[in-house]
């Protein structure tokens, strides 16, 4: 029977290289030419969560600490609140009125789901060029960060404290926290992420078949 490190080395560390987006040394001539280059973008992209999630749940802990839950205090100027709340639904109050174990399940697939997008995103970035891999890091720690925030929250107790209120006209909007800003904030940072991802895999492509021609040049006309 394998023992375990023979299980982690054959089998676990492989399978999270390749998850990162890294490939074999041997593989034939078509691997990727960035792929060569070393995946650095998981330290900031930590740091970046970390911070995220800290900022969050100290100013939660704040929150309940001074105010208590369903109170309502405008900021001078009329356009933010102290608005503090749980929230037992998921964000924006979507699917407020299933049951727990079903909201439980839902949040867990989306997390799951969520996670393994964002993931890959980071281990794909270092194919991308230099200012191009600080956008995919910010949006990968930010999401990573906001999930985070939120999802540690709900393993003690399955609300989320939110506590941060827009005014929209004369309607305050349901309030949010941190982890909410910085996903909000993510979001449509995806967009250009994609595109970077799309421009790179065209680079690639052109790349390897200018090497397909170089490594087998067309024969000599004959006269």
């Amino acid at each position: 029977m394998a023992s375990f490190a023979q299980l982690r080395d054959r089998h676990l560390r492989p399978l999270f290289r390749r998850l990162q987006g890294e490939r074999r040394a041997h593989r034939s001539g078509g691997r990727r030419f960035s792929d060569r280059e070393p995946n650095r973008g998981w330290r900031p992209v930590l740091l970046l969560t970390l911070a995220v999630a800290g900022v969050d749940w100290a100013v939660k802990a704040i929150v309940v600490a001074t105010r208590p839950v369903d109170s309502f205090v405008e900021v001078p100027g009329g356009r933010v609140a102290l608005w503090h709340v749980h929230n037992h639904a998921m964000m924006l109050g979507l699917w407020e009125s299933y049951p727990l174990g079903v909201r439980k399940v839902i949040a867990a697939g989306a997390s799951l789901l969520a996670f393994l997008i964002v993931f890959q995103v980071v281990g794909r970035a270092h194919r991308l060029r230099a200012g191009e891999r600080r956008w995919a890091w910010t949006f990968a720690g930010l999401a990573f960060g906001g999930m985070l925030g939120n999802l540690g929250e709900r393993v003690i107790h399955w609300w989320v404290t939110d506590y941060l209120s827009l005014r929209w006209g004369d309607v305050w909007l349901p309030p949010g926290n941190v982890a909410d800003l910085a996903l909000f904030v993510a979001l449509p940072m995806a967009l250009p992420v994609m595109v970077f991802e799309l421009r790179a895999r065209m680079r690639r492509g052109r790349e390897a078949r200018d090497g397909a021609l170089a490594a087998y040049p067309a024969p000599p006309a004959q006269a």
